[in-house]
């Protein structure tokens, strides 16, 4: 076959639990037993090269705690990822949805929230849903979390969260902190450090250097002389720690949290560096 005739569809079918994607779904409380949507592979055939195409379609079910540490809220996630690949032109573009339906019995449910973000993957991380936007080159990867039981934009980072856990109890008793540059979204912007809970993000502080996107820095909580890069336990003690952002050439920012509030007056920043607080 001639390749300026070749344009081929694989269409797979996935037969879940679910309404149509673009119909059924769309009727908030629909009556149905099962639900179902459709994944489509092609090669665009543009005027010099080829184009991949992938739109992947899936569901699955979550269940979700509120700030009791009990399951508030069962979920059904109908995520849609759409990616693009030409050959010779560097990097995956990508463009995802995600809709999340409560269930309020076997047959009934009702559209709860809708993201959409300019991003390759994602999963359900604990209490969040995190998008994931594929680095290229010497970009970083980008993760956007959003919050799973209210479909809020919350935070964004090149890296994992840090969670610090502390005061209180069920999930309220979690605090995190995100760190990075949205080089998405607004990229040549400053990088912001991001405080919050799992539901609102409290803080945000853009950090003001001579360094680039691709000089991404390692982030750690610290107490008591113990340093954790992903999960700092305060044993029930109230929200007072260190984050540390450690670059690779030995420059390291301090920035304490006290009592739950990050305090910009007890910053330490090495020379060229300034900090500022976002709205």
């Amino acid at each position: 076959m001639p390749r300026q005739s070749l344009i081929f569809l694989l269409f797979v079918v996935l037969v879940l639990t679910s309404c149509s994607k673009h119909a059924t779904l769309a009727n908030s409380g629909t009556d149905s037993s099962d639900f179902h949507t459709q994944s489509i592979a092609y090669v665009r055939q543009d005027k010099d090269s080829w184009t991949y195409v992938t739109d992947n379609s899936s569901f699955h079910f979550t269940e979700v705690l509120g700030d009791k540490g009990t399951y508030d809220a069962a979920l059904l996630l109908e995520e849609n990822y759409h990616n693009e690949n030409t050959p010779g032109i560097e990097g995956m573009r990508g463009d995802a949805t995600v809709r999340a339906w409560t269930l309020t019995s076997p047959h009934q449910r009702d559209l709860r929230w809708t993201a959409h973000e300019k991003a390759n993957a994602g999963e359900t991380r604990d209490l969040f849903y995190c998008f994931t936007a594929w680095g290229c080159c010497d970009s970083p990867n980008v993760y956007t979390y959003y919050s799973l039981l209210l479909g809020k934009k919350l935070y964004v980072t090149n890296f994992d969260l840090l969670e610090i856990n502390g005061k209180g109890e069920g999930p309220l008793s979690a605090r995190f902190v995100g760190f990075g540059y949205d080089v998405v979204s607004n990229r040549g912007r400053d990088p912001v450090l991001q405080y919050g809970t799992y539901k609102n993000v409290s803080q945000k502080f853009s950090i003001h250097s001579s360094k680039d996107y691709y000089d991404t820095p390692e982030i750690v909580g610290t107490v008591n002389d113990k340093s954790e890069k992903y999960h700092l336990n305060l044993f029930g003690a109230p929200f007072t720690f260190v984050v540390v952002i450690r670059y690779a050439d030995g420059a390291e920012l301090r920035i304490p949290v006290e009592d739950d509030a990050i305090r910009l007056d007890k910053v330490v920043l090495p020379k060229g560096y300034s900090i500022r607080q976002e709205n």
